[in-house]
């Protein structure tokens, strides 16, 4: 190659190179500006979720507060259930029943505005539940052994509140901490209802078998 030629390759070489190093300066410059704008959509995405978690906290917040106002506000409606002379009916078995059931159902009653999961309120319908079942039981015995003749009728409207009972417990289940009390309070008037309608509707017409009941009822333990 003559000296010309050798001088011509240099400068082409110097070309390349320079042409190169545009280039690489090109692609460095545009991923400069790419890292620029994922950052800047970064922050505004952090921008926009602390917004999104600060508007979530204050509805949060206010959810709250309005369940709770009204939670209080339904409390205000539970009524303590009061055992009365005009419930008596044997003096005996059948009425300490009724006012075991009227103080277990008051319990439930005080109850509610604490109740904030359905894990909370199930143990106590449960077992009110169990004591009412139980209750029934004995009764529907004394009524059968005394040939009360309206018994057949009775255990219908038992199983009935039974089966309401259950129902309400199935709704309880899926119970979450905007309707519970709601729910709760349902449940409290289905008992109140009954316990104080049933009692003087139904159970006084047991009055006139009281004595053959006592024959039966002697050996039967306290339903506590």
């Amino acid at each position: 190659m003559s000296f010309d030629g050798r001088i011509s390759f240099a400068k082409g070489r110097v070309v390349m190179g320079d042409f190169g190093s545009l280039i690489t300066l090109g692609v460095i410059a545009v991923l400069v500006v790419v890292a620029g704008i994922l950052i800047l959509i970064l922050q505004k995405k952090s921008e926009q979720k602390r917004a999104h978690s600060a508007l979530d906290a204050e509805q949060s917040a206010r959810t709250a507060k309005l369940t709770a106002a009204k939670r209080a506000e339904l409390s205000k409606t539970i009524k303590k259930v009061q055992w009365a002379k005009q419930f008596a009916v044997d003096a005996g078995v059948i009425d300490r029943d009724h006012q075991i059931l009227f103080g277990r159902i008051n319990n439930f009653n005080q109850s509610i505005p604490a109740f904030r999961t359905a894990e909370q309120m199930l143990p106590t319908l449960e077992s009110l539940k169990k004591y009412t079942q139980i209750h029934f039981q004995r009764e529907e015995r004394l009524q059968r052994l005394s040939e009360f003749p309206f018994r057949d009728d009775h255990k219908e409207k038992h199983d009935a509140l039974i089966k309401s009972v259950e129902d309400l417990i199935e709704k309880a289940k899926r119970a979450n901490e905007d309707n519970i009390t709601d729910i709760a309070v349902e449940i409290s008037s289905v008992f109140e209802k009954w316990v104080t309608g049933h009692v003087i509707e139904n159970d006084l017409l047991m009055k006139p078998y009281v004595d053959r009941m006592r024959e039966h009822a002697s050996g039967m333990d306290k339903l506590a």
